[in-house]
């Protein structure tokens, strides 16, 4: 008895922090980075984190790069997401893949509750590039695998799979100002026997570099179904290799803030958001390593 309690206080606790209902395959921010500047990431290019902020991305990464993430969504014990991405240009003119693996997992006293898995693949390349401007297309492929774990009593949930699509675009006006737009979901996927649609959202954002060193952004995220999102975010380096990260998100309303540091071609990242109500903020870490291309 004391378990079925447990279990569906658990349940409960995933229910508020997703919003409306417990829904598959909710929004989480793979990386600090983004979570620190208000959860904005499609118009900042981080190629390792490509396949999730923007496919587009890709066209204008030079050098590989490799990254890993981890969070405890609103601190709650009982689950763990994890991310690895990595980005590989193929040569000058065209363009990089992405390949990125997330796992979302509740656990309680040592029972899998859920596993949500995501494999994802990504493309992107320069459509048209001048002197002053570049326009970078990119798109993405993504392998949904849901999983229930069995009860206390022998039933058996089950598990499922669903394909979803990512288009995305990314444009560079006279070299500071980056004007990023992503479909999540483009084809409308839906996963379980009662064909539950997965998140299909448009998400629009720009930034700012007015000199080197300092990123403003602003982004709007239009989840189908759920409030209209909008996130603001900074970033400015205080010291050669150290970046310190703010930002505020609506609907839920909440505060961001973060730091990065790098030394040659590794970093180092934290993130922290605010909860937007009752749950505990989330504090999330990262490490990335890049090479080849040219040294930031």
């Amino acid at each position: 008895m004391f378990q079925k309690l447990t279990t569906i206080c658990i349940l409960t606790a995933l229910s508020l922090s997703a919003g409306v209902a417990l829904a598959a395959f909710e929004d989480i921010s793979v990386s600090p980075r983004e979570r620190a500047m208000g959860e904005a990431g499609s118009a900042v290019v981080d190629g390792a984190y490509a396949t999730d902020l923007n496919p587009a991305h890709l066209g204008s990464t030079v050098e590989g790069a490799i990254a890993a993430s981890y969070v405890k969504p609103f601190n709650l014990t009982f689950n763990d997401y994890y991310h690895i991405g990595a980005a590989v240009p193929i040569s000058p003119g065209n363009g990089a893949f992405a390949l990125s693996l997330t796992q979302f997992k509740v656990e309680h006293q040592n029972v899998r509750l859920m596993d949500e898995t995501r494999l994802s693949l990504g493309y992107g390349n320069t459509l048209y590039s001048d002197v002053h401007s570049t326009i970078d297309i990119g798109a993405s492929v993504n392998m949904y695998h849901l999983k229930y774990g069995e009860t206390t009593s022998g039933l058996n949930p089950g598990n499922d799979s669903a394909l979803g699509f990512d288009l995305g675009l990314l444009m560079t006006v006279h070299k500071r100002t980056k004007i990023g737009v992503m479909v999540k979901n483009l084809n409308n996927p839906q996963i379980g026997v009662d064909e539950e649609e997965l998140a299909h959202r448009l998400v629009g954002g720009i930034s700012y570099e007015p000199y080197d060193g300092v990123i403003t952004t602003f982004e709007i995220d239009n989840e189908l179904g759920q409030d209209v999102q909008y996130h603001g975010g900074m970033e400015f380096y205080v010291a050669e290799g150290f970046a310190l990260r703010a930002g505020v998100v609506t609907n839920p309303n909440k505060l961001t803030a973060g730091f990065g540091y790098s030394l040659d071609r590794f970093s180092l990242n934290y993130g922290f958001s605010t909860g937007g109500g009752t749950l505990e903020s989330t504090h999330q870490f990262g490490v990335n390593m890049a090479w080849g291309g040219e040294a930031q």
